[in-house]
């Protein structure tokens, strides 16, 4: 049985989905699902939001663990001008909305909550990578706000499988309803 989730008022955000970050070989079964939410978020003229981050430098300094290892690149590797940009595999219309962070939550120093107040988005389908960092830092954000969040689990991954399973079981259930791509179901109340 699927969620059935009211399209007024409805968005879908994804998270750090930029070369960097999500064009890491294993993640490719992630881009598939974010594809499929992607299209389905379009079919239903949904408003897409696009996070990416570009940390300022104290924050990458104090970076530990997976947040260090995502956005890691040998000291001898140049900076690539593309690190940033959304992956190829989730194209960005013109309609669509992008918006940088600089540390884990797309809440904090953004301008995200004014933007989803603008489009009177209350509810936000969100999926991306870390599911661990940025999508469970910006949903317990988002919360707190007041906005309801469904956490699309395929759309989402972590540096490792329990990593992913541990947020997802321990975490998020207290701040979103966790569903897949394929159980969403949209109609008008």
């Amino acid at each position: 049985m699927g969620l059935r989730l009211n399209r007024q008022h409805l968005g879908v955000m994804f998270i750090d989905m930029q070369n960097s970050i999500a064009g890491h070989e294993q993640f490719q079964g992630t881009v598939a699902a974010c594809q499929q939410l992607l299209n389905l978020a379009h079919v239903q003229h949904l408003p897409v939001i696009f996070v990416h981050v570009r940390p300022y430098e104290h924050v990458v300094r104090s970076m530990r663990g997976e947040s260090e290892v995502l956005l890691a690149r040998r000291a001898s590797d140049p900076a690539d001008p593309k690190q940033y940009d959304i992956i190829d595999a989730l194209p960005v219309r013109p309609e669509d909305h992008v918006v940088t962070k600089h540390v884990r939550s797309a809440f904090i120093g953004t301008e995200l909550d004014h933007l989803l107040r603008a489009l009177d988005i209350n509810t936000v389908i969100i999926g991306g990578i870390a599911t661990n960092i940025g999508v469970e830092s910006t949903v317990r954000v988002g919360a707190d706000l007041g906005y309801n969040f469904v956490v699309a689990e395929d759309a989402c991954a972590a540096l490792s499988p329990e990593a992913h399973d541990a947020s997802l079981k321990y975490a998020l259930p207290f701040f979103a309803r966790i569903t897949t791509v394929s159980e969403l179901e949209f109609g008008v109340e």
